[in-house]
């Protein structure tokens, strides 16, 4: 190669790439182009992302510009690129430079599953990393979980105790090589040890052993506690009803389902109708839980009463090892206390009652991180978990506003949100903050991004609206600030509005989910608002009715049924439903009826529903009721029941009087559905605006599917959250939203 560039056509430029560009490659990406196109200059990381000085002339600029645009590497991201033509410089070839950053505004990325090149190299004999469990590369593997501070280099991870080999160096130290940088890079030689444990935590088998002998345990109906990139998960035959009873019954989990793990795709497609789109989702580099329709051919208690199944592949090296042994799907849920966060340590032991086995590692974990979930429709992706291989997710966002703030979110499936100078650090999933535990992982998250995002203190705190909640409370005498509050419901569609940019435009917004404190302290969970440049009015709400012996009826949702029946005054449609229950119990609920606590949400009334249709009094988990309407909907049937408007309310009595009278629990269950979306039809033609959805009811694919189904036969546009979740673990990005609007940032 020539020393210098001395051509009158070329230019010197100056690139300044933000996104998710550390870490991932895209410096040796930068290098490879150079060498390329025969191009000078110099790449390195500083705060704010990458920085390129480079010679171009116009031909080479636009092939440059072309790769930068469509040919990044797979976990890079570009949010934005700046160019500017700087006087010429005349450098006598290209390098890779040492970064110029003090890490203020630098990425972590999440957890991200085994590439495709990796697989090959897995299944390659001749590959140095032959069965290597703990192969990966720059463009997959962990992250989050091995960080302890930035920069992200190999001695500031938990892979800093394990001394490369010379093979390994020197595929690091290479730029033209795809482990150039990768800090979890490791091979047989150099790398973690395999463990395989008993309950005493004694070391039975370490490596090829321990993995010989866990295999052999699976398949003789035991239950492993198997280590993964972001936890333990509990791993087990997702045939055998024996061992699925036991596992039920050891972990408190009656009814929930369980989700499966596949060695492949071949395999999951026996077990679960999957299309085009949820067949990408199985296979992307985030390897989610997708939910798909069951084909109900698997154990009858691994998701009784539903036909959703939620389904994955193995997102490393060592389910792919079990899986070369192993020809069925395995339970793969996570190891926990329910309702808390996912072991990942020694804690594991907590629940040794669970397993049999623990086949564990050396390589520690520093921050855990929960499946992500996600649902296909109209070839959309709605997550409704975001952790590994999506949060966190940390980037550079267009608000100019200075100051640092916390959004904590929502109590249930909480996931906060930070801001600092610009910058938005979005938390992977924790969980229900009633959990001390959850509680404890949330603080020592929100501790760790302000260590390394060197963030002294937050101007504030924002919380959900709600009174009553603990962890606000608990935040708040933490952090010695008083929280700006934000309704719920209103944080719901705003989350929507910020992920589609709708910041001007006027919407009629539907919050439909179980709870929402509102403005006016009643408890709402299906509210209608006028939206007018992010300016709400509530239009329509459901129908009030009593939540008899408070939240005790949630989980004990005949207790709603009965409310609604009091409510309505349908004893007489009702009387063989209610035959059955005590009389005194019966009178003692109307004596407390007057003063219990109202609820307008239509979570409660799908529970309720429910209760009456399926003639069940008591559910385990929150969708049960959900998933068990969307197992018996006809899209077939196009009869609906009719929820009438009156008076600004949306009154279901002629729903439930006319169920109360239906045999067929199919029939019954698709004409509830049809009779919800067309309510949602009927308002929207009365507003005669756009459509925003969003809440943890519409998580329900039969009700969404019917819902976009009217408007869009009607050509009324609408939207969903998508990679925001429309459940509660939104939250957080909508209290931003609002805390932003009222600063006057928007």
């Amino acid at each position: 190669m020539q020393n210098s560039q001395i051509n009158s056509c070329l230019k010197s430029y100056k690139y300044e790439i933000f996104g998710a560009v550390q870490g991932v490659g895209f410096r040796p990406f930068i290098y490879s182009l150079a060498k390329k196109y025969n191009l000078f200059g110099e790449v390195y990381n500083d705060s704010e992302g990458v920085k390129i000085y480079i010679n171009l002339d116009q031909e080479s600029l636009k092939k440059f510009e072309n790769d930068l645009k469509n040919n990044l590497p797979p976990l890079a991201r570009i949010d934005k690129i700046k160019k500017t033509e700087i006087p010429f410089k005349n450098f006598s070839d290209f390098k890779i430079i040492e970064s110029k950053t003090n890490h203020a505004l630098s990425s972590i990325l999440p957890d991200f599953a085994i590439c495709d090149d990796c697989i090959k190299e897995f299944q390659d004999p001749s590959n140095h990393r032959f069965k290597y469990p703990f192969i990966n590369c720059t463009n997959c593997g962990p992250r989050f979980s091995i960080i302890k501070s930035l920069p992200y280099d190999r001695i500031n991870t938990t892979m800093a105790k394990f001394k490369m080999c010379k093979i390994c160096q020197s595929e690091y130290d290479n730029p033209l090589d795809r482990r150039y940088h990768a800090q979890p890079i490791s091979c047989k030689d150099c790398g973690p040890t395999l463990f395989l444990k008993d309950r005493s935590k004694n070391i039975k088998f370490k490596d090829d052993e321990a993995l010989e002998f866990a295999i052999d345990a699976i398949k003789h109906k035991k239950i492993l506690a198997i280590k993964g990139i972001g936890g333990f998960h509990l791993v087990c035959d997702a045939r055998d009803e024996e061992v699925i009873k036991r596992l039920r019954i050891e972990k408190n989990r009656p009814k929930k389902p369980f989700a499966i793990m596949c060695r492949d795709l071949d395999m999951a497609l026996k077990y679960g109708f999957i299309d085009e789109f949820e067949k990408k989702s199985l296979t992307s580099n985030k390897r989610p839980i997708v939910l798909v329709k069951s084909k109900n051919n698997l154990a009858p208690n691994l998701a009784p009463d539903i036909d959703k199944l939620g389904i994955f592949l193995p997102p490393n090296g060592v389910y792919l090892r079990i899986f070369e042994k192993i020809d069925f799907p395995l339970i793969a849920t996570s190891a926990n206390i329910s309702g808390e966060s996912i072991f990942y340590d020694e804690n594991i032991f907590k629940i040794s009652n669970c397993f049999d086995y623990v086949l564990d590692d050396n390589k520690d974990i520093i921050n855990s991180s929960d499946d992500s979930i996600v649902i296909n429709f109209k070839d959309k992706e709605l997550y409704l978990r975001t952790s590994r291989g999506i949060n966190p997710d940390i980037y550079m966002s267009e608000f100019k506003f200075s100051g640092s703030f916390l959004c904590l979110g929502a109590e249930l499936k909480s996931e906060f949100l930070i801001y600092h100078n610009s910058l938005i650090i979005r938390s992977p999933y924790i969980g229900d903050l009633k959990s001390e535990a959850n509680l404890n992982r949330c603080k020592n998250l929100i501790l760790f991004f302000m260590k390394i995002y060197e963030i002294k203190e937050f101007d504030e705190i924002i919380s959900d609206l709600h009174p009553n909640f603990f962890y606000t409370k608990y935040f708040e005498k933490f952090f010695n600030k008083k929280a700006f509050r934000v309704q719920h419901h209103k944080a719901h569609l705003l989350s929507l509005i910020y992920e589609h940019k709708l910041f001007s435009e006027k919407l009629l917004g539907f919050a439909f989910d179980g709870t929402g404190y509102s403005d006016d302290e009643m408890i709402y969970g299906g509210e209608v608002f006028e939206i007018d440049r992010l300016n709400f009015k509530r239009v329509f709400n459901f129908d009030e009715f009593k939540l008899l012996s408070g939240e005790n009826s949630i989980k004990n949702i005949y207790k709603l049924a009965i409310s609604i029946i009091i409510k309505y005054n349908l004893f007489d449609d009702a009387k063989k439903y209610l035959d059955k229950f005590d009389k005194n119990m019966l009178n003692n609920l109307e004596k407390i009826y007057p003063k219990s606590l109202n609820s307008s949400s239509l979570g409660r009334i799908i529970d309720a529903f429910g209760a009456l249709v399926f003639n069940i009094d008591e559910i385990s988990y929150e969708a049960q009721i959900g998933l068990m309407i969307e197992k018996n909907y006809d899209e077939n049937i196009k009869d609906f029941y009719e929820f009438e408007l009156i008076d600004n309310k949306i009154n279901f009595k002629n729903v439930f009087k006319s169920a109360l009278k239906e045999s067929d629990k199919r029939v019954a269950c698709s004409k509830f559905i049809n009779g919800i979306a067309k309510v949602i039809l009927k308002l929207a033609l009365i507003y005669k605006k756009d459509v925003a959805l969003s809440g943890g009811v519409f998580q329900n694919k039969a009700l969404s599917m019917a819902i976009i189904n009217e408007l869009e036969n009607a050509k009324i546009r609408y939207y969903f959250n998508e990679k925001i979740p429309i459940n509660d673990s939104g939250i957080s990005t909508g209290q931003m939203v609002e805390y932003l609007r009222y600063r006057g940032v928007l």
